[in-house]
């Protein structure tokens, strides 16, 4: 029995198969996501440490080695490299392309978690893959008449929620010059004659910010659990902190220095349209469709837009989803423009006979009136010589 034979046997077989495949093709189509990147992973996982202003050589004793020799002991690891600044280092792991990623940062993360403890207490450590969707495909400025810090502020707990809730977004981060923070800025005099140091007053101002469980409140059926909160809600919840006791007397915050609301020392400078600007980067989840997630932060951008405050603006600067949009579009365009299409013909008027208007003799003999039209294909173009070139000519 050949091939042939049996699809005709079962040629309704063979028909619902196609139509079903057929079916199965065109949905999908229609769900494959659109993104400028495919969806690859980079067996590479990267560690950035961040220490204040620690020197770059006690960076290396006491934050890079230590986490190269956690990364180094993970399965699969080919290579590590690092790079070390003045309160600052970077460690990125390369791993064997057929190493389970998700398995290796988990690894990681708890390798560097056992070496955490003999490193500096003040350290922040961030663990990630690196992945397309660590680039944003989408960044904001929002820009007014409010301070750097002001704005950070806004951008962070107004619209980095209202555009973390869109499915598919990944991270949004939020960047500007200064970020807000409460300086107490103590008298040296003061604090010399109490005999206290600045670490002794950053102590007592963390154990008095607490809130601590005081009891259970059993009443009927419920039982309600008392808290004594002691966390700061102003300024002058700092200002009036106990610093320390002297002769029966307490000694407050207030009386070692000032309290004010200020910001830390520029590290970066964020701008736009020449003034200050908190700057918003929208990035993208693995495998999710870039002009769909765009969408949903259009939407979620016209709901924050109509409440802002007066003065403020919001101005896209960069957005990858255009992009995408704009090379799907040229390339349906350019499909189009390829599908073959029918020749229409053209009509041009024939020529006069070569005898034509010769004299009173052959117009005797010869029509003078032109010759009905003739359907040609192509043209033909004169030469620089005025001599046609070889073509379709009109037949008499």
């Amino acid at each position: 029995m050949n091939l042939i034979a049996l699809v005709v046997r079962q040629s309704r077989a063979v028909v619902t198969i196609t139509a079903l495949v057929a079916a199965a093709g065109l949905l999908t189509g229609f769900s494959l996501p659109s993104d400028i990147y495919p969806p690859l992973q980079f067996p590479r996982i990267v560690v950035i440490a961040h220490a204040g202003m620690t020197p770059a050589d006690s960076m290396v004793l006491t934050v890079t080695r230590p986490i190269e020799q956690a990364i180094m002991e993970v399965p699969g690891i080919r290579r590590v490299r690092s790079r070390t600044f003045r309160g600052a280092a970077e460690v990125s792991g390369q791993f064997d392309p057929a190493t389970n990623m998700v398995v290796a940062l988990q690894q990681v993360q708890n390798r560097v978690s056992e070496a955490r403890p003999g490193m500096p207490p003040d350290l922040d450590l961030i663990v990630d893959r690196l992945m397309p969707t660590a680039f944003p495909f989408l960044t904001l400025d929002l820009t007014g008449g409010l301070s750097s810090a002001d704005l950070r502020d806004y951008g962070f707990y107004v619209m980095r929620p209202a555009f973390s809730r869109v499915a598919g977004v990944g991270q949004v981060e939020v960047l500007a010059s200064d970020t807000r923070e409460i300086e107490v800025i103590t008298d040296p005099g003061r604090m010399t004659a109490l005999g206290l140091t600045v670490g002794d007053v950053a102590a007592s101002i963390k154990n008095a910010n607490v809130l601590v469980p005081a009891g259970r409140l059993p009443e009927g059926e419920l039982q309600h659990l008392v808290l004594a909160s002691g966390l700061f809600t102003n300024v002058d919840d700092i200002a009036n902190a106990p610093a320390t006791v002297k002769g029966g007397a307490t000694v407050r915050v207030r009386d070692l220095g000032s309290v004010v609301s200020g910001t830390p020392d520029r590290t970066q400078l964020i701008v736009g349209k020449g003034k200050d600007a908190a700057t918003i980067a929208v990035s993208l989840q693995l495998g999710a469709n870039i002009l769909t997630v765009r969408q949903g932060v259009e939407d979620a951008l016209a709901a924050v837009v109509k409440s802002l405050p007066a003065g403020l603006t919001l101005t896209k600067t960069y957005d990858l989803a255009e992009f995408v949009a704009q090379a799907i579009a040229n390339a349906r365009c350019d499909s189009d423009r390829r599908l073959p299409r029918r020749a229409d013909p053209v009509r041009v008027p024939a020529r006069r006979p070569p005898h034509a208007g010769r004299g009173e003799h052959a117009a005797a003999h010869r029509p003078r009136d032109v010759l009905p039209d003739v359907a040609l294909r192509r043209i033909d173009q004169p030469d620089v010589d005025g001599r046609a070139r070889r073509g379709d000519r009109p037949r008499h």
